[in-house]
């Protein structure tokens, strides 16, 4: 039995996890824990800690991240959790993210493998948390530098590549992302022309409001281009349609986001969210720096008038990203392969 915990927050890190738990194939059985409803087993919530609680009482003093005292979700938590493990025995279990959890599946004495996060974490829980595990997982490619807090255990970091829910799964290659279209003179357009854009919202939050969304739409629109909202109150059960048929697709840096558009090999502009620890920034910064995305200058802190993103997407449409450099196609199965060769 390979088990995994996925942290409800946001869709991802359940996403990523059966992304891995497919690449595993059938013959192996496995299991994903999370209170996200959409697990296998499904966990009672930890939060939320009750309103007078202390920061320090709350972190256990700066031990761990989430810890609120006398909590009953908590203690139904882990009581589920050590009644699974009880019960089921697994060999390893990959934890995608919850220092909290890795230090209680390790003391019970599982071998733990951990999701690597990108961004600034000098913490003593992300310390702790990467530690004891015995294998960490990163998904991004291996030429990116090791981020700091990893240096330690850098000996046990696996650079995978971009884990996409799509690998492997396509039907028919990606269409290539759209050529420049030159005027009479020679010239790359000035603006978004006659361009089909995917504004991506996604379900884990966005900083800027949907109604700056809905204006920068229109400001696409006047500008001659088709714009898509997807996600909020535009949520679809299946993106793939829309992407396929983009010629640019506006992001925020989330990991799953970026592989996602890596595998359809899209022209982006990607619009890092606030997130602690500054990770979809870092994210952000290395896309850009490799050429592989459009980073509007200001962003998060000061979001683009809507009237400039005609000139953004036009800017996006201009780059050929060489997005093999992202390494999404196997990561899932690299991944796999980690995770089984600690449970061995």
């Amino acid at each position: 039995m390979i088990g995994f915990y996925a942290h409800h927050h946001g869709a991802g890190h359940l996403t990523r996890c059966r992304a891995i738990e497919r690449a595993m194939g059938s013959s192996v059985e496995t299991a994903v824990l999370s209170s996200n409803p959409r697990a296998d087993v499904v966990l009672p919530l930890d939060a939320p800690a009750d309103p007078g609680c202390e920061p320090d009482r709350l972190t256990a003093h700066g031990a761990f991240h989430w810890a609120p005292p006398h909590h009953v979700g908590l203690a139904d938590r882990m009581a589920r959790v050590a009644d699974w493990i009880r019960d089921t025995r697994p060999s390893v279990v990959h934890v995608d993210v919850s220092v909290e959890m890795a230090v209680f599946i390790r003391s019970m004495g599982v071998p733990v493998t951990v999701q690597a996060m990108p961004g600034d974490r000098p913490d003593g829980p992300h310390a702790l948390g990467y530690r004891l595990a015995d294998a960490i997982i990163a998904a991004w490619p291996d030429w990116v530098e090791l981020p700091r807090h990893l240096g330690p255990v850098a000996d046990r970091v696996h650079a995978v590549g971009g884990i996409t829910r799509w690998d492997g799964a396509l039907a028919a290659p990606p269409p290539a992302p759209s050529t420049p279209m030159d005027d009479d003179a020679g010239n790359s357009p000035t603006d978004a022309g006659d361009c089909a854009v995917v504004i991506l919202l996604g379900a884990g939050g966005t900083d800027a409001p949907e109604a700056y969304w809905h204006d920068v739409a229109a400001a696409l629109h006047e500008s001659g281009a088709t714009c898509t909202l997807i996600g909020g109150s535009h949520w679809v059960a299946d993106p793939m349609p829309a992407l396929r048929t983009a010629d640019v697709v506006v992001t925020a840096a989330g990991q799953n986001s970026i592989a996602d558009l890596a595998a359809l090999r899209k022209s982006i502009v990607v619009v890092p969210q606030d997130r602690p620890f500054d990770e979809q920034r870092a994210t952000a910064t290395v896309l850009a720096d490799a050429g592989l995305a459009v980073l509007p200058d200001g962003v998060p802190t000061r979001m683009p008038e809507p009237g400039r993103w005609p000139g953004i997407i036009a800017e996006a449409r201009r780059q050929a990203p060489e997005w093999d450099l992202w390494q999404t196609e196997g990561a899932a199965r690299r991944a796999a392969a980690v995770i089984l060769g600690v449970g061995t």
